[in-house]
Order: C-alpha cells, then sequence, then structure tokens
C-alpha cells in the first residue's frame, strides 16, 4: 500500500495525523534530506488534501525540531552542524542519565537479562553476515535494540516531560543517522557499553552504571560527528552554506 492510500484511508478528522506520519516517514526512509524545501502547496497537491492539515503537520515537525522554517522562503527538512550535533548528544547524555537513575529501582534482573539476550542475538547476527546487504540489515535491526534498550530506561524513570524530550532529541537524531554510514567497529562498541551498563545494573552499582552511558552517549556523538564530516554529509553541507 502506498503513502497516498495509506492517507485516503485516515479519516478526515485526523488528516493533520496522517499527513505528520507520512511526512515523518519520508524523512526517517531518506525519501526527503537535510535542505529539502517542503511546499505545502504542492505536498497539499500531491496528497489531496488541503493546506490545513500540510500546514498543521508540517507546525508539528517545526516543534520536533526536524523541519525548519524561514521567513518568506518556507518550511525545509532541517541540517545540522557539528555543534548542533554535539549539543543535541550532550543534552541527550545529561537527560538520559538521569532517567537512569530514576528508573534504577525498576530494572529488574529479569528485564536486565533480556536486555542481554538481545544483545546475543544482535552479535550473533553480525557474525554471520557475509554480504553488504546482510550487515546493513544486522546493523539496522541492532539500531532497534539500542533504541529499544534506551526507551527503556526513559519509560522506567516515570517522568513524562523528561520523556517528551528525550523523544524530541531522538526524532533529530533520527535526520542525520543514517544506517548505511555504520562501521563494524562502531556497533561493536556500542555492543560492549550496553553490556557494561547491563552488568553494572545487575551488580547494582548505579553509579558505574551512569559513567558507563554517559561514555556510550559521548563515543556515538563523536562517530556521529565523524561520519556526517566523513561523507559529506548533506547536514553538514547545507549548515555550512549558511555560516
Amino acid at each position: 500500500m502506498s503513502d497516498e492510500d495509506e492517507l485516503d484511508r485516515t479519516p478526515r478528522t485526523n488528516l493533520g495525523e496522517g499527513v505528520y506520519r507520512l511526512l515523518w516517514k519520508r524523512i526517517l526512509d531518506r525519501g526527503l534530506r537535510p535542505g529539502d524545501k517542503l511546499s505545502d502547496l504542492r505536498l497539499s497537491h500531491e496528497l489531496g488534501v488541503s493546506r490545513t492539515p500540510t500546514r498543521e503537520a508540517l507546525q508539528r515537525l517545526v516543534s520536533d525540531g526536524i523541519v525548519r522554517v524561514e521567513r518568506n522562503r518556507g518550511f525545509f527538512v532541517a541540517s545540522f552542524s557539528a555543534s548542533d550535533i554535539a549539543e543535541i548528544y550532550d543534552l541527550r547524555a545529561t537527560l538520559e542519565t538521569m532517567a537512569l537513575r530514576a528508573a534504577a529501582p525498576r530494572l529488574t534482573p529479569d528485564l536486565l537479562r533480556r536486555a542481554q539476550i538481545d544483545l546475543d542475538v544482535s552479535e550473533a547476527r553480525l557474525n554471520a553476515a557475509q554480504t553488504d546487504s546482510e550487515k546493513l540489515a544486522a546493523h539496522t535491526a541492532f539500531l532497534e535494540v539500542d533504541r529499544g534498550f534506551h526507551r527503556l530506561l526513559v519509560e522506567l524513570a516515570g517522568n513524562s516531560r523528561l520523556q517528551n524530550m528525550v523523544e524530541g532529541l531522538w526524532a533529530q537524531i533520527a535526520v542525520f543517522q543514517w544506517a548505511g554510514g555504520f562501521r563494524d567497529h562502531v556497533t561493536v562498541a556500542a555492543i560492549t557499553r550496553h553490556r557494561s551498563i547491563i552488568a553494572a545494573m545487575l551488580d547494582g552499582d548505579v553509579e558505574r552504571a551512569i559513567e558507563e552511558l554517559r561514555q556510550h552517549i559521548d563515543e556515538v556523538k563523536l562517530w556521529a560527528i565523524d561520519d556526517l564530516g566523513a561523507a559529506g554529509h548533506p547536514s553538514l553541507d547545507a549548515a555550512t552554506d549558511r555560516a
């Protein structure tokens, strides 16, 4: 089923939500790239809806930080400079370590062991991958495990405002994070950090787990900046052009 067909099945009262999800999916799937212009008029014609739900969806994406609006120019998929990325990850480290401290009493041994099993499965799939497509699929699968683990920590913190703030940061990260840029040693190092966090929690050493989490996010920040710069990614190119 195409995106447009799915939108046709959306109740008219929820068209803004439907357009929002469609555009969000296109950004995540790289159909829309950093710096791309989003014309509410063109999108309305393309999707067969009025401009009202389209502009509503675009304004929500602006609130998410993944679309920017420029006066007299319109809407654009957000571009991120190296300093933007550093700020996002530094804030993420602060909020997620806060979440881990709050979630610690609810992280039962059963939950932690299930997280270990997820890592075991991811590592086995990575080791078994032979072709480029298999490796990409294995890296992408680990990304889902990675997100699931971090989401568990934030949800168990029981702080809805903190969760909303972190979700907003993850949304921005999704714009410049691309599966094709993953490198084997980066994923292996991330798995090692996850194991260290889990081991510390199983030992009851919350402070050690918090430090491992902070170092993990700091490492990912440096890899993200390095990967984007090395690839000549539009996020950095567009930001440099505006500087």
